[in-house]
C-alpha cells in the first residue's frame, strides 16, 4: 500500500514554490499531478524535496561564484 503525503499546494507552500512551479517540477520528474489539490505519495514528496533543495543549492552558489572579482 502506497503511504499518501502531503497535497501539491501543501508542500509547495512548505517549499516557499507557487503551486504552479511544484507542478511544473512534478512533471519535470515525470510525477505525475492533476492539480493543487492532488496528493503526493511519501517517496514523490521527498524525492522533490531533494530536487528543490539541490536546485536551490545550485542557485545559491551559481551566484556566489557571480560575485567574487575576476
Amino acid at each position: 500500500m502506497v503511504k499518501k503525503g502531503p497535497k501539491i499546494k501543501e508542500l509547495a507552500q512548505e517549499l516557499g514554490l507557487t503551486s504552479r512551479k511544484l507542478i511544473d517540477r512534478c512533471r519535470e520528474a515525470g510525477i505525475p499531478v492533476q492539480n493543487s489539490a492532488s496528493r503526493l505519495d511519501r517517496a514523490s514528496a521527498e524525492r522533490l524535496r531533494t530536487l528543490v533543495a539541490g536546485a536551490a543549492l545550485s542557485d545559491a552558489t551559481n551566484l556566489s561564484e557571480d560575485d567574487e572579482p575576476s
